[in-house]
Formats: structure tokens, sequence, C-alpha cells
């Protein structure tokens, strides 16, 4: 169980490190007018507004881009990158269930390791986050490096509604953490700190 921890912990806590922190929706603001060097008013072009978490311990991306992890072999980078741009399993698009509603109303990570290394050391095919519905990120926290790891990523244990992952606690690895919902008795073995 620990050793399955750790695996989700070198995964999923370096998208979490992705500094994936605030709890409301993304940020939205309106352009204004400014002016030219003539003094006549121009109008500018409006700010898109950006989302409320950052990107790898940077600042947070703007709302025409996405959060997206560069997984290459052992090492995986992240910044702002156009959606097109981005495979759709490498995009942090949440960082809780404040960014989902409807249909999908959680936000769910997910690792996908390639296969390769020695647990928790595994290569990655694939990391992000996406809403989703509760049945389709039922938590799985893997132990090799060819099983994939879900988690419902949280802010607080009203976040958790499965009857048995109702805790949400937050697990550090170096200076990278993950919050999502997890039982309390991984919680206590994995030595996480529920909120």
């Amino acid at each position: 169980m620990l050793r399955a921890l750790s695996i989700a912990l070198v995964g999923l806590a370096v998208a979490a490190a992705a500094n994936c922190g605030g709890s409301s929706s993304p940020n939205h603001t309106d352009g204004g007018t400014k002016k030219d060097g003539s003094g006549k008013p121009v109008d500018a072009p409006p700010d898109v507004g950006s989302y409320d978490f950052g990107c790898a311990g940077s600042a947070a991306c703007t709302l025409d881009k996405v959060c997206c992890t560069m997984p290459n072999g052992s090492a995986t980078t992240f910044g702002c990158e156009a959606p097109a741009s981005c495979p759709t399993g490498d995009q942090i698009t949440c960082d809780g269930p404040s960014e989902c509603s409807g249909s999908t109303p959680v936000c769910c990570g997910v690792d996908v390791p390639d296969g390769t290394g020695t647990a928790p050391n595994c290569g990655l095919t694939s990391l992000g986050t996406s809403c989703s519905s509760a049945a389709n990120c039922a938590t799985h926290l893997s132990n090799n490096c060819t099983d994939t790891t879900k988690v419902q990523l949280c802010h607080t244990s009203t976040d958790c509604t499965d009857s048995t992952d109702n805790k949400c606690c937050t697990f550090t690895s170096g200076a990278a953490s993950l919050t999502f919902c997890i039982d309390s008795l991984t919680a206590q073995l994995g030595h996480g700190v529920c909120h």
C-alpha cells in the first residue's frame, strides 16, 4: 500500500507541484481602454483571465492556454501551451471540483506510466487532470510501472463523496504535494495531512 502511494506521489505530485492550489473557478478580467501616443483612447484587447492555480510552481496559465505536462522519459517539464498543442492526457485543467460541474463534477488526476523504470521511479506516458464523472475516476493507486493511477483531487473532505475514499488529504514528496480523496487507513500509512 505504501509503495502504491509512493507511485501516486511521484507521478501525480508532479502535477500537483503544478501548484494546483486554488479553489475557485478561473478568474476573468475584462479589458478597458488605453491611450496611444496621440492621447486618443484606443480599445485595449480584453484580458482573457487566468486559471486560479499555477503551472509547476510558476504563474497561472491564461484561459486561452493550458498547463501542459511534457513527459520525456524520467524527466517531466511543464508549460503554458495552446490546448491544440498539448495532448488531452497531459493537460492540467482543474485542481479540484470547483472547476467542474454537471455530469463531470470531480477533478480526476491520471498518471499513465510507460512501463519503464522501477517503481516508484517510472517513466511517464501521460500525466494530467480533467473534469470527470465519479464513476470514471474511482481512486486507484498503482503499485508498478505498467498500471494507471487515478485520484480525485480535492480541497476539503466535503469534496470527497465516495463512501470509502472520503478523506481529503495532502501527501508531500520533497517539494511537491498533492491533495486527493483517500481512505483514512491509506492516509495514515502514507502520513497524509487530512482536511
